[in-house]
C-alpha cells in the first residue's frame, strides 16, 4: 500500500538523519480530527545523553501516519480510530497495530459532530459500529 510505504520511508529517513534508535507514533482520530503522540529513543554518545524523548518526531513524518488511516478505510467497516506505528534501527521495518473500535482521547474531547463526520467519511455497518459511536449520534 502506497501510504504505508510513504510512512515507512519517511520514518527510516528521519531516524537515520536524527540518529534515532527506535520510534513510535500513536494516532487517535475521529472524523477529520486526529491527535498524535510520538516517542523517539536517541543514541547515547559522547555529546548526547540517550533516552526517550516525547513528541519530537517532525510533522513531515507524522502526517503520513494520519494519511494511512484514510488509505485503509473499508466500506462498511470504517476507518481505524487508533493506530500505532513503530520502527527500530535494527531492520527499519515498520510495525503497525490498528484498532477500529477504540474510543479516541482527544484534546478537546471529540463531539457528536465529530462522530457524525466520521460515519459520513467512513461509513460503518451497524455491527461494525462501536457503542461509543452509536451513543454519540
Amino acid at each position: 500500500m502506497q501510504a504505508v510505504e510513504a510512512l515507512s520511508d519517511a520514518c527510516a529517513r528521519w531516524m537515520r538523519s536524527a540518529h534515532v534508535e527506535e520510534m513510535s507514533i500513536e494516532v487517535q482520530a475521529v472524523g477529520a480530527r486526529a491527535g498524535v503522540r510520538s516517542r523517539a529513543l536517541r543514541s547515547s554518545g559522547l555529546m548526547r545523553r540517550g533516552g526517550w524523548e516525547d513528541n519530537i518526531v517532525p510533522r513531515e513524518v507524522v502526517e503520513p501516519a494520519v494519511k494511512v488511516r484514510i488509505a485503509m478505510a473499508r466500506p462498511g467497516g470504517g476507518a481505524w480510530t487508533r493506530g500505532v506505528f513503530t520502527m527500530n534501527k535494527q531492520d527499519y521495518q515498520l510495525i503497525s497495530d490498528f484498532d477500529y473500535d477504540h474510543e479516541p482521547v482527544l484534546n478537546p474531547p471529540y463531539t457528536p459532530e465529530d462522530v457524525a463526520q466520521e460515519l459520513e467519511l467512513f461509513p460503518r455497518d451497524p455491527k461494525a459500529t462501536p457503542n461509543w459511536m452509536k451513543q454519540s449520534r
